[in-house]
């Protein structure tokens, strides 16, 4: 069973009923599927090359800016794809930008932007070129220019210009990151830069403190720096270092007071380290700056959780309702409560409610398969078993339910079953006893 929440999951195990009920995250679908945009790495003048790390630099900053706005989904892509791709010169050339999306089409992508810096000194100066996919069309052209000490304002240039091109309209809170001043000093920007390249390819630990040491440098350049902070902070917590994620959240929300966000992110680091009481505060800090947050109401009530405060993280979870009242994630957590408080209908009802908002996911299909059979509804239940091992066939915890549930249906069905689950589960961590139990059970249906 499992109460999920983005960026990390609470870990609950609960062995009750006799029943294994496991805990994985829930994936809930977003309300519309974003437009996802790729940019292609800057190309650059022949000379000037110190200041090429630019070429770089400046798209992963623009594709951080443009993921502000909850229409987009936006990635950077390798210089290699351009490289690869045969006899394109210039993608800001009509017939190259041709042979170019021609050999990105694969990729999927619903826009691409191109760039250039047309020069670096002594006025920045970059043009981006925007092309849609679905209908493939040019949707505009942009020639920017800035200081050359202020590269961090062409980014916010290009970053409106790509939003107005693609019609997107961000909210108020939105707008407001996705415009914000992220630094004036060009020595931290450039550190940052390079450190958000960098941090895309990072793979082992020293290329990580590399990475971690050059948002620090950025961050003492500029002692106003919130952005360098944040991208520190995620990263050190994207690689399970929540002791340097609290450190680095506890400096942002220094700069940051009134911003109900950085207040969540320091308690999600305050959560991945069990300490759940006092990510609770920190939520509820962020929550007088915000009430109508709703992720920050899906927190509170995770927390609540955690210290099996099942009273109040129902009712938490039905305010994050009130404010989001279609939301599948609210559901299907609101619904675990109920689980684990022993309210088997209310169960029901929620993870049936979440169900029909996101069909697809297969840990929702097995919370309420538990739902299902603690009612002794054990057809149905078998059915959500059987939708759980579709979706992901590897799920050894519904492959249990599925076995332990077909023995009151057909017996020889359910030793197929057993087969299964052991196939699935022998050498798996945390599955050791239930390996046990299921090997009594195939043992118990082969004796005559």
């Amino acid at each position: 069973m499992t109460i999920a929440k983005p960026a990390q999951w609470f870990v609950l195990v609960l062995l009750t009923f006799s029943v294994c009920i496991d805990v994985h995250p829930l994936h809930a679908a977003p309300e519309g599927a974003p437009k996802t945009v790729a940019i292609i790495p800057f190309g650059a003048p022949s000379t000037g090359q110190e200041r090429e790390w630019l070429s770089d630099g400046v798209p992963h900053v623009l594709a951080l800016r443009l993921q502000q706005l909850a229409q987009l989904k936006v990635a950077v892509l390798s210089r290699s794809v351009v490289t690869h791709a045969e006899g394109v010169l210039n993608p800001l050339n009509h017939t190259d930008a041709d042979k170019l999306l021609e050999h990105m089409r694969p990729l999927g992508y619903e826009a691409f932007i191109f760039g250039h810096f047309v020069q670096f000194e002594p006025t920045l100066r970059a043009e981006i070129h925007v092309w849609s996919m679905r209908p493939e069309r040019s949707l505009g052209t942009t020639l920017e220019q800035a200081p050359e000490r202020d590269p961090d304002s062409l980014g916010i240039k290009l970053a409106t210009f790509v939003a107005s091109v693609l019609q997107v309209s961000p909210s108020d809170s939105e707008g407001r990151r996705f415009a914000e001043r992220y630094t004036t000093s060009a020595e931290a920007f450039e550190r940052f830069a390079r450190a958000l390249v960098l941090a895309e390819t990072s793979d082992d630990e020293a290329e990580v403190a590399q990475v971690v040491n050059l948002f620090r440098d950025a961050a003492k350049l500029d002692g106003k720096f919130a952005m360098a902070l944040r991208q520190q902070g995620d990263l050190l917590f994207r690689r399970g270092r929540y002791a340097g994620a609290v450190e680095a959240y506890q400096a942002l929300v220094g700069l940051s007071r009134r911003s109900a966000i950085v207040y969540r992110l320091l308690g999600n680091a305050y959560f991945a380290q069990h300490d759940a009481a006092r990510a609770l505060d920190t939520y509820k800090r962020g929550l007088q700056l915000d009430t109508r947050d709703y992720q920050l109401h899906l927190d509170i009530g995770l927390a609540y959780a955690a210290v099996k405060d099942y009273v109040n993280a129902t009712k938490t979870f039905l305010r994050a309702l009130e404010v989001k009242p279609n939301d599948p994630l609210a559901f299907a957590n609101l619904g675990v409560v109920y689980l684990l408080q022993g309210n088997f209908p209310a169960a029901t009802a929620s993870l049936r409610r979440a169900q029909q908002l996101q069909g697809s996911d297969p840990i929702l299909s097995y919370n309420l398969g538990l739902s299902l059979m603690f009612e002794q509804a054990y057809d149905q239940a078998r059915d959500q078993f059987e939708r759980a091992l579709q979706l992901k066939p590897d799920f050894a915890a519904a492959a249990y339910h599925l076995a332990l549930i077909s023995e009151r249906f057909d017996s020889t069905q359910a030793l197929d079953r057993w087969r299964m689950y052991l196939a699935l589960a022998r050498g798996k961590p945390g599955e050791h006893d239930w390996v046990a139990r299921a090997e009594e059970h195939l043992q118990s249906l082969q004796q005559p």
